[in-house]
Parts: structure tokens; sequence; C-alpha cells
């Protein structure tokens, strides 16, 4: 009796005290390199888009466009905010100026405007404009001054931040900049 009950017991705890399992023959795995990521190219900043006509249908015409933010100073203070549109088609450019919201009326310009244009390289480009880029406001950079063909050049042998200083006869002044990187590629698609 006493075998009867003390064999299962041996069985037991022999099963609970196994031995090690054997050492792996397996070599170990040499750390893996991390995967070269091609990164992504950033979005262009000038966006193409088609011109719309008065009833909201598209046209074929197509222009590119570029946002952004700056300051502006002028005879009541300084360092306002002044959000800028900037637009180009096959004929011409045009810079859209809204003080302090966008929401509030295009600026329109009196007399002659100087827009001044430099590269991280330090080069500049000035351009002179006289006329609005539409009936409500806007500064025009045209091509009957050849200023719109010199900004063309300007814009396409850089690339990165251009600063742009735009000082019209009412002494205002306004500061932003715009990005050269992708102009080439928007021109080519209008």
């Amino acid at each position: 009796m006493i075998k009867k009950i003390l064999i299962p017991i041996l069985l037991l705890a022999v099963s609970c005290h196994s031995p090690e399992p054997p050492a792996s023959t397996a070599k170990p795995k040499a750390p893996s390199k991390p995967k070269s990521v091609t990164p992504k190219p950033a979005a262009n900043p000038w966006v193409v888009k088609n011109y719309t006509k008065a009833g909201g249908e598209t046209t074929e015409r197509k222009y590119a466009r570029f946002d952004t933010e700056g300051t502006f100073s002028d005879q009541a203070g300084s360092n306002g905010k002044v959000y800028v549109t900037f637009m180009l088609n096959k004929e011409n450019a045009g810079i859209l100026l809204y003080k302090s919201s966008k929401s509030n009326p295009l600026e329109k310009s009196t007399g002659t405007v100087i827009i001044k244009m430099k590269n991280t390289k330090g080069e500049e480009i000035e351009l002179t404009s006289s006329r609005g880029w539409n009936k409500t406001g806007g500064i025009l950079i045209e091509q009957n001054n050849n200023d719109y063909s010199r900004f063309r050049i300007f814009m396409l042998q850089n690339e990165g931040t251009v600063n742009v200083e735009i000082r019209d006869e009412s002494a205002a002044v306004y500061n932003f900049n715009i990005i050269a990187t992708g102009f080439g590629d928007s021109l080519g698609q209008i």
C-alpha cells in the first residue's frame, strides 16, 4: 500500500523538477539596421487653381496662389498683422494685402509702390507698381514694365525663403516672407 502511494508522489516530484531545456544552438540575430525611409517631399506652398466665372463655373485658365502672414506699419501704428495672398498667372502677378484680418477689405495703394525682395544669399530685386491687381485693390506686378519677367526669373533662381518689403507713398510698410521652393513647378502648371 505504501508503494502505491509513494510511486505517484515520486513521479509528481520528478515532473515538477524537470531539467533545464538544452541550450539553443541557433546563432543570435544581428541587430537589424533601420530601413532608410525616403522622406516625403513637403507640400508645394504654391497652390494651382482654376479661375471661376461669376456663376461659380470653373474655367480652363489657371493661377498659382501663395498665402502668408506678416507685419505692417503705417501712420496709425506699427507691427500690425497683415494677411497676404500672392497670385500669379501667365500675364502678371498680384499681391493682395489685408490688414489685421482676412475679412477686412483689400488694401488699395495710392501712387507708386516699391516692392523689394531679398533672398537668403542677400541678393535683391526691386520692382515698381502703380496699378492695382483689380478694382478692389491689391498690387499688380505687370509685364508692361518688365517687372513680371524679372520677378519670375528671381523666384526661379532661388529656393527657400524670400523676404518681401512693400512701401507705398502713404508711408505704409509691409513685411512678409514668401517661399521660392515649388514656385517653378506651379509656374509650369498654369
